[in-house]
């Protein structure tokens, strides 16, 4: 497997085409925020396609640090808020609405610890193979625990929805991740990130099928 700017620019633009038309197709507010993480997701890439260029090419060397830390903030801040609160937004069922907002509060605190390691330790990136590997030198403790709430809060969220294209959505993620930590450990945040982002594009469907049915726009109401 081999990732480039190249490829992470396909992939902003994949997903900012996703996002465009999610974001059209939703028909609630609620459903507004759930459409609008594909169009985070380009964002997201655009900044490590920059990245690659910066790292590759000397003449680009003044974008790294700036895409960067546009990268991480969106990676280590960004998601771990945004993913159970879109997720608890879409949700109506009463005792998955309470514990989204569980994981959601969790979410908002590892936000906020991981803005906090961003200031205060040192961060690096360089290219690794074909992958680029980010360097955090936060201690190791609170890396790791910080590490197992992200999981929770960003694959443990959309697990928890009642509805049935979010929880495979969940499954695909919970299963890279687990792949991704196998075999791509030390360049693990590049390359997961990456295949949420594809990942991300199954939003469309989600927006669509509650716009179809907007009486019922929570397929599993068996499991009310």
């Amino acid at each position: 497997m081999c990732f480039s700017a190249s490829a992470s620019f396909a992939a902003s633009a994949v997903t900012s085409a996703a996002g465009v038309v999610a974001l059209t197709g939703a028909t609630k507010p609620a459903h507004r925020l759930l459409a609008s993480i594909p169009l985070l997701f380009a964002i997201h890439q655009f900044a490590e396609g920059v990245l690659w260029l910066a790292l590759s090419r000397p003449e680009h060397a003044a974008w790294a640090r700036p895409a960067m830390f546009t990268f991480l903030s969106v990676a280590e801040v960004g998601w771990p808020a945004l993913v159970p609160l879109a997720i608890l937004a879409f949700e109506d069922h009463p005792r998955r609405r309470r514990l989204l907002s569980a994981l959601l509060v969790l979410g908002v605190v590892l936000a906020v610890a991981r803005a906090y390691g961003l200031w205060v330790y040192p961060v690096s990136a360089g290219i690794l193979g074909h992958h680029i590997q980010y360097r955090l030198d936060t201690p190791w403790a609170l890396r790791r625990t910080g590490d197992i709430a992200y999981a929770l809060v960003t694959v443990g969220s959309p697990l928890v929805s009642s509805n049935k294209l979010i929880r495979f959505m969940g499954l695909v993620m919970l299963v890279s991740l687990i792949v991704t930590k196998i075999f791509f450990y030390d360049t693990f945040i590049s390359v997961w990130c990456f295949v949420a982002a594809i990942v991300s594009a199954l939003v469309v469907l989600v927006v669509k099928r509650a716009k179809r049915k907007p009486g019922q726009a929570y397929p599993s109401a068996a499991l009310r």
